[in-house]
């Protein structure tokens, strides 16, 4: 079925944290997280008063509106009001871990995940961190002993940035309040599965698990067991509910699986008719009675210069692949928001964990587990920079959160401990074939899930969706191509020596965002999101391939081991900072250094 209509908004919404701006040890903290929580107000449609504790400490909360609005109210205080806490994000665990904490005699007040965390802090520090399950970022104050903690979730789903001080800490989930809130410093994001202190920053123990040795054998009727589980955690039981079915096996699964005990849930499909991915969409939605809502490009002003601005000031980034596929998911998500949804769940996170990009199928096909395993360590380091930048900035522009069920830590950690041969099946005649123990759940279910889409080929997001296609067929690239000349490109990449440009579109995106924010103060901005490929066989069956302009670079087998053996940075953390986190330890726990309870 397919149709365009509203959505629903007949429940009994709950708390959900959007954004999140903190001052500690900061003069006139008050009205710095003020100035900071004005520029993320698209993040929610509700502003928590600011809550200000002593002369340098502030907190205030941006969130989307419910009706138990005087419970809701953060920031959310433990029990005996020692801790606070400014939370952005969810915690699917908290059931859980209320019900523990409740028989250690810890009293609640209110039915949120955050006052649970407050708890949790109280009661355990900062070994807390690893019994979480969710995607977070937070900051919490111990008011008996001055102590802070700041932390992001293992894979970094939901953003944190800072500017350190000479006496303190600002705390935003963007950039660009930040440099508008302080005029030194520079803004730094807090790297996945880091915590910072007063003693600074430091990886903590978390739930995610790295590859046992040796590699174990899939199974697909597990996996089905652990998606459709993860799924219902992602699934908020009182809020209405959309997914992002764009036709291809990750998101047709994860609609799938949503749809299971709520089948009311729509799914949105980017594109026209004529979109290349469509009729995959439109055959699931065809056997499965899925309610399958159309969001047509608009091609003049998709192409449009003003939008390129918009997508590059959302996502605040040039990388072409996270701005290109960030107009494919702003334009989603503003249709969601429009039928009146506020929970999206999407498929990220698959391609990345079961090989479904050419590179990783390749590789994985022609190389060891310790080199494969190596290159999708920085796939998913990266993600934090990328994939997950883009869905949390695009959706979050207009007050939805997306969810990712496949990187739950259940569905992680089963991941990295299969074998080659549940990720890929080798071609010899062709390219190799990704996502296998994926394309056998679909067996189990021959009635509801196709098997053109068990059999395709990935399509990007953008190209499924009809606006262009693959590398050089962008119609933002042949903006670039005919709006700056090679000498205008000699002359920019003198002027941006330090971003490392290698094509015009990049120069394009560069600019507009040196025009919105001053990018010399983002360290980031400078440290490109690639990926380091062996010098794998069959190499040249990669060309054309890697969606990537220019981000791909060669190194050796001894250096692609070092990342699997974690002695290797692959450069996709903060440099600013100086942490010294290399690509494993961002996606696994690193320390078991014990704390004590409270923030001490």
């Amino acid at each position: 079925m397919v149709h365009n209509r509203g959505g629903n908004s007949q429940y009994n919404w709950r708390v959900k944290m959007c954004g999140i701006a903190v001052a500690f040890g900061w003069q006139d903290a008050e009205n710095a997280v003020g100035s900071m929580i004005s520029g993320i107000v698209h993040r929610g449609d509700v502003t928590d008063p600011v809550a200000t504790l002593g002369p340098s400490h502030a907190m205030c909360t941006r969130r989307l509106r419910i009706v138990d609005a005087d419970h809701a109210v953060q920031p959310q205080f433990s029990a005996d009001g020692r801790i606070v806490v400014s939370f952005n994000g969810e915690i699917y665990n908290f059931r859980q871990l209320r019900n523990t904490l409740s028989a250690l005699g810890v009293q609640f007040k209110t039915n949120s995940d955050t006052e649970v965390l407050a708890a949790s802090l109280l009661t355990w520090g900062a070994r807390a961190l690893q019994r979480l399950s969710g995607m977070y970022a937070f900051v919490a104050i111990d008011l008996r002993n001055g102590q802070f903690i700041a932390a992001r979730d293992p894979l970094g789903i939901k953003p944190l940035y800072y500017v350190k001080g000479e006496t303190g800490y600002l705390f935003c989930s963007e950039i660009k309040p930040l440099l508008a809130a302080t005029d030194t410093g520079m803004v730094e994001a807090v790297p996945p599965g880091v915590m910072i202190t007063r003693r600074g920053p430091m990886a903590y123990p978390t739930c995610l698990s790295f590859p046992s040795t040796p590699p174990v054998a899939g199974d697909a009727k597990k996996l089905d067991r652990m998606l459709y589980e993860a799924v219902q955690s992602h699934l908020p039981p009182d809020l209405p509910v959309a997914t992002m079915c764009s036709g291809g096996i990750d998101s047709t699964l994860i609609t799938h699986y949503a749809r299971r005990d709520r089948p009311e849930i729509p799914g949105y499909f980017l594109g026209s008719p004529d979109a290349p991915d469509y009729g995959y969409a439109k055959e699931f939605a065809d056997k499965s009675g899925l309610d399958l809502r159309c969001v047509e490009i608009d091609p003049s002003g998709a192409s449009s210069e003003p939008m390129i601005d918009e997508i590059v000031k959302t996502v605040e980034s040039f990388e072409p692949d996270l701005v290109r596929h960030g107009l494919c998911t702003y334009l989603i998500g503003k249709k969601i928001h429009e039928d009146g949804y506020r929970v999206a769940l999407c498929g990220e996170g698959a391609d990345e964990l079961y090989c479904g990009y050419p590179p990783l199928e390749l590789i994985f096909a022609n190389e060891g587990d310790e080199i494969s395993r190596a290159v999708r360590i920085q796939y998913l380091a990266i993600m934090h920079r990328s994939v997950l930048q883009r869905v949390d900035r695009c959706t979050m522009a207009h007050g939805v959160e997306a969810r990712v069920p496949f990187l739950d830590p259940t569905i992680f950690n089963y991941a990295m401990d299969l074998d080659a041969n549940a990720m890929v099946r080798d071609n010899p005649g062709g390219f190799p074939m990704g996502k296998i123990i994926l394309r056998a759940i679909y067996d189990l279910y021959p009635d509801q899930l196709p098997k053109s889409i068990r059999n395709r080929k990935k399509l990007s997001f953008y190209e499924g969706a009809g606006f262009g296609g693959k590398h050089e067929e962008s119609p933002w690239y042949d903006l670039a191509e005919q709006t700056i000349s090679d000498s205008d490109f000699a002359e920019g990449k003198k002027e941006f020596v330090d971003y490392d440009l290698t094509i015009k579109e990049e120069l394009l995106y560069l600019r507009k965002l040196a025009a919105q924010m001053d990018i010399a103060r983002v360290p980031q901005l400078k440290v490109r999101s690639r990926i380091l490929y062996p010098q794998t066989k069959r190499a040249d069956m990669l060309k054309g391939r890697i969606v990537r302009h220019g981000q791909t670079q060669r190194r050796s087998q001894s250096t692609l081991s070092r990342l699997a053996s974690g002695t290797e940075n692959c450069g996709s953390v903060s440099q600013g900072n100086r942490i010294q986190v290399s690509c494993e330890t961002s996606v696994t726990k690193l320390s078991t250094r014990s704390r004590p309870a409270g923030l001490a």
